[in-house]
């Protein structure tokens, strides 16, 4: 805890984040172990499958400035 604690609010954030999707990843495994007897050869989905139509991939905006992103891709760093 005491490590949790010492943490920047941005990395406590992210390690948060991270233990939420895993706990939605294990009932949603749960979820889909009960309905896997009652597929068949044509009905049949992974678990990838089933986790990728419960939960759609978001989509991250990049909040940068034209200026920003022209500097990445020139290779040249902001000093």
């Amino acid at each position: 805890m005491q490590y949790i604690m010492s943490l920047s609010l941005k990395r406590a954030s992210k390690l948060l984040n991270k233990a939420v999707e895993e706990k939605q990843k294990e009932e949603t495994y749960a979820l889909w172990l009960v309905r896997y007897s009652s597929y068949t050869e044509e009905t049949f989905e992974t678990f990838e499958e089933f986790y990728e139509k419960l939960y759609p991939p978001k989509i991250e905006m990049d909040t940068r400035n034209k200026d920003e992103i022209m500097s990445e891709l020139l290779g040249k760093e902001e000093r």
